[in-house]
């Protein structure tokens, strides 16, 4: 923000102003009059200021964890990215849409420990159903599942169900038949760190099973009610979170989570987010949050993220 003196029929007058640069550029002002405000009143202004911007650039979106600022240049970030893919016209959105695909694909998977290559990613993008059969490679085999829970997820509805969850599950992890897809886990589940040192259990447990079920309902319930109120950066970081904290299957668990924060993402018109591109503050910040059972860790890493990927 910034003031600005005017001269209006030989009149000098204050403005408080500030410029957003959007499809076009667009400046928002408050009238101060002949001389500036005195402090106390000067940040009531730039308060009122600020609520207009948000209100017209958000439509008075609830918030819980980030400021209505660090909203408002995201939302600036959303649309300047969504102006730049539609300059790109048909045939240039559709080769990002790939590119990021792809990136979203190699880097979910490698840092679970998949061992594949970013040009196994893009090989298993290219392929069809059709010829899916013939791969003898299970990583591809991996690879190629997780393309197509990645088009399910950007293809499905708006909202969210529990069979949902549970398909996305069982399209990812079809190749690991041992670890139930597409079921719920029906033993106690624990996460660990892994270092060179020594692997060692956080400080949190996830809930037994015969709660699962019932947790995701909630969830379920959490996401579909928020839709459109909350900020969409908010509600997919912390389905995300809560979907992680559940920890409903006996794998896959971060990789669900992944593309559930993605869809969030999609179903509130924003791009792919690509959440684990550097896997340590990713999980740094998404234990921090299950530790302490606080979500804001997280929400402020995924806004962080975003900001500067955009």
């Amino acid at each position: 923000m910034r003031l600005r003196k005017k001269l209006v029929n030989g009149q000098e007058y204050y403005y408080l102003e500030e410029s957003v640069r959007l499809e076009k550029p667009k400046v928002y002002s408050v009238f101060l009059g002949r001389r500036v405000p005195e402090k106390s009143l000067l940040g009531k202004k730039r308060e009122d200021l600020l609520n207009t911007v948000y209100s017209d650039l958000l439509k008075g979106a609830t918030r819980i964890y980030l400021s209505k600022q660090e909203l408002i240049e995201a939302e600036k970030r959303r649309r300047r990215y969504a102006q730049k893919m539609k300059k790109l016209g048909k045939a240039g959105t559709e080769e990002r849409d790939e590119i990021d695909a792809i990136n979203f694909v190699y880097t979910t998977l490698s840092t679970e420990g998949v061992p594949i290559t970013r040009q196994d990613a893009e090989l298993a993008y290219r392929f069809s159903q059709h010829n899916a059969k013939s791969l003898r490679d299970e990583n591809l085999r991996v690879a190629l599942d997780m393309v197509r829970g990645l088009r399910f997820v950007k293809g499905s509805k708006p909202g969210l169900t529990n069979n949902l969850v549970l398909e996305i599950h069982r399209i990812i992890m079809a190749e690991y038949k041992e670890k139930n897809p597409g079921a719920f886990r029906r033993k106690q589940a624990y996460i660990y760190l892994k270092s060179y040192a020594q692997v060692e259990e956080i400080g949190f447990r996830p809930p037994a099973p015969d709660e699962i079920e019932k947790k995701l309902d909630e969830l379920v319930f959490w996401y579909n009610e928020n839709m459109g109120k909350l900020n969409a950066l908010e509600l997919a970081a912390i389905l995300h979170l809560r979907v992680y904290s559940i920890h409903p299957f006996d794998d896959g668990n971060k990789r669900v989570s992944r593309l559930l924060l993605n869809k969030a993402l999609f179903d509130s018109g924003y791009p792919i987010l690509n959440i684990s591109k550097d896997p340590q503050p990713y999980f740094d910040a998404l234990v921090a949050s299950v530790e302490r059972k606080e979500d804001q860790p997280f929400v402020k890493f995924v806004h962080k993220f975003f900001v500067e990927w955009v």
